[in-house]
């Protein structure tokens, strides 16, 4: 069985150009971000897709149903594809050195706030991705819309990429690798995700 996939993050949103963490909290699209999700679904217009599942935050929402529109394909929104949870830190102001939120990014855990940590995070995407193949059938295309951290922890979870070594190399590489509104593709067959673009 071979499963296509199409993998886009959210469109800009308050909190992004705020530099404020949002993880499972949430903030509005911006009007760029909504121009962003229209200049999405034109790329995406002559592609064919069966059906979508997406983030049940609010800005991965309106941006799967921006992508959508004028299709009649039904959109499934699961709260395994959420944004990794930074539990009380939650809306923190990224741009603060030395911060509780710093220190626990530099860590991968957020279970001192009610959080998720790496594991979990990782474990709940592979689960995620498990029903979602469970319920697909034979050579079907799934969009998936979800979140910038989500995709990079697939990297890990789903493609066996060592996120450690991908920063020690770019520091920078986490926080530019998926833009807004951007598009991935992989697949699944016999038992493997097999990352066939890198988002762009």
């Amino acid at each position: 069985m071979k499963i296509n996939f199409l993998y886009v993050r959210h469109g800009e949103t308050i909190f992004n150009v705020t530099n404020k963490s949002q993880g499972a909290c949430d903030s509005p699209l911006t009007e760029n971000g909504i121009n962003q999700a229209k200049e999405c679904a034109n790329r995406l217009s002559a592609t064919y897709i069966d059906k979508c599942y997406c983030s049940t935050s609010e800005r991965a929402m309106d941006t799967a149903n921006i992508v959508l529109e004028n299709r009649n394909i039904s959109i499934t929104s699961l709260k395994g594809l959420k944004e990794m949870s930074f539990g009380y830190l939650e809306g923190s102001d990224l741009t603060v050195p030395d911060s509780e939120m710093g220190k626990c990014w530099n860590t991968k855990d957020f279970t001192k706030y009610n959080g998720e940590n790496r594991e979990l995070f990782e474990n709940r995407i592979r689960d995620t991705y498990q029903y979602i193949v469970d319920e697909s059938k034979d050579g079907e295309t799934i969009l998936i819309v979800s979140h910038r951290g989500y995709f990079n922890y697939m990297l890990e979870a789903l493609f066996n990429m060592d996120l450690d070594e991908l920063e020690r190399e770019n520091p920078n590489y986490l926080e530019t690798l998926i833009p807004n509104a951007s598009v991935a593709k992989f697949y699944y067959e016999d038992d493997k995700y097999i990352l066939e673009e890198m988002p762009r």
